[in-house]
């Protein structure tokens, strides 16, 4: 059934299909031949993660965890953990993300997922209802100061701040780093956090196998000066290019042209 809708939605929301097709074009060319083929899977894939999205919430703590059959990585996790810093956990709309908050909140790992504020409200109460089932908080992101005194927060704390990065709209602040050869403009906010709270940074994915998850996790990475800011971000956009290049059909950039 989701597969059939998936394919509906394909067909008649024109101006995502339009959208991806372009993305495909300008960040995959080598998929050139396969374009169409690609573009229905990433359609498909959505869907299974939208029907994943709605049944995790009828699954106990034991059923979620068990979604998640390989974690790549836990030993970076734990080393980042062991500082006492807490965690800044970046990534992208790759795979079942909102999956990993459910995975570090159901470890007791204190869990806030940083974003902005959704065109819909109620699609955005939805979501913020949706994550505290799991004990995931939401920390909106606005123009006033509270939400950065919230976050330095929670890092003293020692609890995670989860966000996504490879959608970043804002003109200033940012850092322009090579993302697939084109220049792209990526978040500086986490680089500043963990400079200013010793703070580690990871990478990680949640990303569809077959019929099970697997966890990605990457780093940790510690910016201590701001001369450091580039480099860092330099390469974890070389872990995005990385898993976005296994995963093309499970990045859902739907928007972003």
């Amino acid at each position: 059934m989701g597969r059939y809708i998936a394919d509906l939605s394909y067909l008649f929301c024109r101006s995502a299909r339009t959208n991806v097709k372009k993305i495909f074009g300008w960040y995959f060319p080598i998929f050139h031949k396969k374009t169409l083929l690609h573009c229905k899977n990433l359609f498909r894939n959505y869907s299974r993660y939208l029907i994943d999205y709605c049944r995790f919430t009828n699954l106990n703590k034991r059923s979620i965890l068990d979604q998640i059959t390989y974690y790549e990585g836990k030993q970076n996790l734990e080393l980042a953990l062991q500082m006492n810093k807490g965690l800044l956990l970046l990534t992208a709309h790759l795979g079942n993300w909102e999956l990993g908050g459910i995975f570090f909140g159901s470890y007791g790992i204190k869990t806030n997922v940083l974003t902005l504020p959704d065109e819909n409200p109620e699609i955005g109460n939805i979501r913020s209802w949706y994550r505290e089932i799991f004990n995931v908080k939401t920390i909106t992101i606005d123009k006033s100061p509270f939400s950065s005194i919230e976050m330095v927060k929670a890092l003293s704390n020692n609890e995670l701040i989860a966000m996504l990065i490879d959608r970043y709209d804002e003109k200033t602040d940012g850092i322009i780093v090579d993302f697939f050869k084109k220049p792209t403009q990526f978040p500086r906010g986490p680089l500043i956090l963990s400079r200013l709270t010793g703070a580690p940074i990871v990478v990680a994915f949640v990303v569809k196998e077959k019929n099970t998850y697997t966890g990605v996790i990457k780093g940790p990475f510690i910016v201590t000066h701001e001369k450091e800011e580039y480099e860092t971000m330099k390469n974890i956009v070389n872990i995005l290019e990385e898993y976005i290049n296994m995963y093309p059909d499970q990045w859902y950039n739907f928007t972003q042209v």
